[in-house]
């Protein structure tokens, strides 16, 4: 009650006094009364919201004004108050509804409904006029008035095809999707360039749509549409964007190709849905969305792209590629050295150049090679000076690849100075970093780290806190550093993809520093390594080791994880099941559990 008083004494000292306050005072009486009606205490929130009203003359205030006497079962003060603005405002018709919605929250139906229907019948052939009855309506939930709305308007403008967004708005609130479909398409039909504000309903609609009952509506009235409206080549665009929602890029590919050719458009609608497709991991749709358009040949201006594009899809799905091998990327490597020797601009490459480097030395292992057409390429006066960063960073990770680590982090730190503050000098610093570990510099890696936990780039973020948690996690008891330092030159052996050699130094570790709180990482690096090289029963054995001899370490719950999908990838869902189960049961706080449960949940569908 204290509160309440203090909170009218305000408002009323304030409002309607010095005219440079007036605003202030409202915006202030007005968080006040919003925080008494969240709180229910409908009192003082309607004594407030009557003042604000009768000073604002805001419709805001005034519905909160008559919400707040239905909680508080004054039914005839609201019945009043709404007669009272009624009078004084006969040619608003949303003050009708208001009084109808008295009615309704009071059982007295039908009163509400000649109410309601004393709002239609009133309605002038202005637009502004039907679109705010309908609001109203919708504000009230009162979805079958607000289409009866609608569907007035239509034929007091004498205008049928009038609201068909609006009513399909409408169907969406009622989840009426055969309706609301309906009503998009007329509204295509009519007017084609509707198409991205359908689209973007559609959205909505769709991610609502948690039982899938929208997708059949949709695709089979498009399907039909597209059969009795084949001129319209919205409806052809609006499939293919359907089927990119819902990720099937391959009947996005059909569609895309279709509109392509009727359109006789440049490719652009196909590059689009390549970067889609490939972001998605499906490969194959993406190359073929990019030699399409390389089919339209060199004088179309997406051609290069394409060509640089296509060279990168293939190249990620080598790297997905379980039975890759050494023809493989030789046949690779091959395609972009062809690709040079069409004279482009090297300029215009700097991505290709780097991809191209990359495959040279880590998947053919010629760095030498690898050096020499970055080192080209960076003498390109022409070059922007963003691209030579990213070629100075590939030719830093080649140098540390071919063990020139100071020739790397003179790299590292000019592309440090020359980028402060942007994501890439963030990685070239992250880079430096790392090559300290490898060396063995583990106080002055961390210092660097830890300097890049605040990084704007939460992937360099968070990769520098993990590595220095590794650091601070292993060193602490050990002030010697000897097992931590074997560890990062096991990584690095591994970063120039000499496992076996890396196995080696592990294996040292296991056997020299048995009770090493390093272990758990030791026998999950191993993990890492089989898994890689597809060895699903060594890859198994390590995880066991932590699992079983490390429970309470911090790799535990994340190796039941890879345990259980491993199982999973195997067909063994009986003992995934179990991994999954342990994680939730046996770990409630793991990080994993969220992802643990769904896939538990999914495996007992």
């Amino acid at each position: 009650m204290k509160n309440y008083l203090i909170g009218i004494f305000l408002l009323f000292l304030t409002i309607g006094t010095t005219p440079s306050y007036s605003q202030q005072n409202i915006q202030s009486g007005s968080q006040l009364a919003f925080k008494y009606f969240r709180d229910r205490e409908y009192k003082p929130a309607s004594s407030l919201f009557y003042n604000l009203y009768d000073a604002t003359k805001s419709k805001t205030y005034f519905n909160y004004y008559i919400e707040c006497l239905i909680q508080l079962d004054e039914f005839k003060d609201a019945e009043s108050y709404a007669k009272k603005q009624i009078k004084r405002n006969p040619n608003d018709k949303v003050f009708l509804i208001t009084l109808g919605y008295v009615y309704k929250q009071w059982q007295q139906e039908e009163k509400s409904i000649a109410q309601y229907n004393k709002a239609i019948d009133k309605l002038k052939p202005v637009k502004a006029d039907i679109t705010s009855v309908a609001g109203a309506f919708i504000t009230k939930r009162e979805y079958d008035l607000a289409a009866k709305t609608y569907m007035r308007g239509r034929e007091l403008l004498k205008e049928p095809h009038l609201y068909h967004i609006e009513m399909a708005n409408v169907y969406l609130y009622q989840r009426n999707f055969e309706k609301m479909v309906e009503e998009y398409l007329i509204a295509i039909s009519i007017d084609p360039s509707k198409i991205n504000t359908v689209q973007n309903r559609l959205q909505s609609a769709l991610f609502q749509d948690i039982d899938s009952s929208l997708d059949p509506i949709l695709k089979n009235q498009l399907l039909a549409k597209i059969q009795n409206e084949p001129e319209n080549i919205a409806f052809k665009e609006l499939l293919q964007w359907y089927f990119m929602q819902k990720k099937q890029f391959r009947p996005a590919f059909a569609q895309a190709r279709s509109i392509d050719l009727i359109k006789k458009e440049d490719g652009y609608r196909l590059m689009g849905l390549a970067l889609s497709a490939r972001s998605n991991k499906d490969y194959e749709t993406a190359i073929k969305c990019y030699q399409l358009v390389l089919d339209k040949g060199a004088e179309q201006g997406n051609y290069l792209k394409a060509q640089i594009e296509i060279l990168e899809t293939q190249y990620l799905l080598l790297l997905e590629k379980e039975n890759a091998n050494l023809e493989d990327w030789k046949k690779i490597s091959n395609s972009y050295s062809e690709f040079f020797q069409q004279g482009q601009k090297q300029a215009l490459l700097s991505q290709a150049i780097i991809r191209h480097a990359t495959i040279l030395s880590m998947h053919l292992n010629k760095p030498i090679e690898a050096i020499e057409i970055l080192e080209k390429a960076l003498k390109v006066k022409s070059m922007h000076p963003q691209n030579i960063s990213k070629l100075k960073l590939e030719l830093a990770n080649i140098k540390l690849f071919a063990n020139e680590k100071w020739d790397a982090i003179l790299l590292y730190s000019q592309i440090e100075k020359a980028n402060k503050n942007n994501s890439i000098g963030f990685e070239a610093k992250f880079r430096k970093a790392q090559v300290s570990y490898y060396m063995g510099e583990l106080d002055w890696a961390k210092a660097q780290l830890d300097a890049l936990k605040g990084s704007t780039s939460k992937l360099i973020a968070n990769d520098a806190i993990a590595l220095s948690q590794l650091i601070s996690d292993n060193t602490t008891l050990d002030t010697s550093y000897t097992a931590m330092k074997k560890y990062a030159e096991a990584e690095f052996l591994l970063y120039q993809k000499k496992e076996e050699e890396a196995i080696q130094k592990l294996d040292d570790l296991i056997m020299n520093h048995p009770s090493h709180s390093l272990i758990d990482e030791v026998y999950y690096k191993k993990y890492e390594i089989y898994n890689s090289r597809n060895e699903r029963d060594k890859a198994l054995e390590n995880l066991e080791k932590v699992i079983i001899d490390h429970p309470w370490d911090s790799l535990a719950d994340k190796a039941l994880l890879k345990k259980g999908i491993l199982y999973e990838e195997q067909n063994n869902s009986d003992l995934a099941i179990e991994c999954f189960k342990s994680i939730i049961t046996d770990y409630p706080d793991s990080i994993f559990s969220v992802e643990a449960r769904q896939r538990l949940n999914s495996l007992r569908k």
